[in-house]
């Protein structure tokens, strides 16, 4: 699994009228995968014209991972499908800009290269709030999962027994403090005692103490945590006429891959097909 962080960029960022709410909830994101160890990936559009990444922002994430791209959909960065088979990466979740632009289009890609994908409705960010509404409703119908990112983060912990649940839930209360400003929760640097190795969490061998730090292992904990998300969040998802839908790809995520075509190559019939169907 791993967070996709989408262009936020301050010349997008600047034009926000909850510029001060979007920087405080992306951020919460960020914290939280890295509190769950949880690899953060950040995609920027055209960065040599328009600049690169919110620094603020950007140094929240450890050693992240940074594709830029002329596309608006993200899973169209030159690399990056590639970078997630490589990494066995099996589900993403999804925050950033704009809604009704590159994240659309993220949320049409992903279903065209079965790669499950959450979006985090509060660190989505767009120029106009109705478009914002309009956008999330269309990627819902293109089932994919929308929900809040606490929904998503305290799913993955499951229980008050998981080892990231103390430091998951004082990253909530900083967040959820009203006194605290964005902009001194953004000044300080993040509190790296609180972020989780990839060791720390599943990495230790029984009986031996060696940590285990290898592409298996790693592969292991992303069709885990992408399995156990899709089953807590698959019982939210219901068709309209009140049946349970399944999961986007309708197989075992367990058994999953990104597709190793080209990205993008189905994407523009899927795009006019959603858009003529939504207005």
């Amino acid at each position: 699994m791993a967070l996709i962080v989408v262009d936020i960029q301050d010349c997008f960022i600047d034009t926000l009228a909850n510029k001060d709410e979007f920087l405080r909830r992306c951020a919460f994101a960020i914290d939280a995968a890295q509190t769950l160890g949880i690899e953060t990936i950040f995609t920027e559009q055209v960065p040599d014209k328009i600049g690169s990444t919110n620094t603020l922002l950007k140094q929240r994430a450890h050693n992240a991972k940074v594709f830029s791209k002329k596309s608006f959909s993200a899973l169209a960065a030159p690399g990056i499908e590639s970078y997630l088979r490589d990494h066995e990466i099996y589900h993403v979740l999804v925050c950033g800009l704009e809604t009704p632009i590159c994240i659309y289009q993220t949320a049409l890609q992903s279903i065209d290269e079965d790669i499950d994908a959450t979006f985090l409705t509060d660190a989505l960010g767009c120029r106009r709030t109705e478009d914002g509404r309009q956008a999330i409703a269309a990627i819902r119908q293109l089932d994919c999962q929308t929900l809040p990112s606490e929904t998503v983060f305290y799913s993955l912990l499951g229980s008050a027994t998981h080892p990231n649940f103390r430091s998951f839930s004082k990253l909530v209360a900083t967040y959820s403090n009203s006194r605290i400003s964005t902009q001194k929760i953004l000044s300080e640097k993040p509190d790296t005692a609180r972020i989780r190795s990839q060791s720390s969490s599943s990495g230790t061998s029984k009986g031996s103490g060696k940590k285990h730090e290898g592409p298996k292992s790693k592969a292991c904990e992303s069709k885990k945590a992408s399995s156990t998300l899709k089953k807590k969040l698959a019982k939210k998802r219901t068709s309209q006429s009140g049946k349970r839908k399944e999961a986007p790809s309708g197989r075992n995520s367990a058994k999953k891959k990104p597709a190793k075509k080209k990205l993008g190559e189905k994407q523009g019939s899927r795009k006019v097909a959603k858009v003529k169907t939504h207005g």
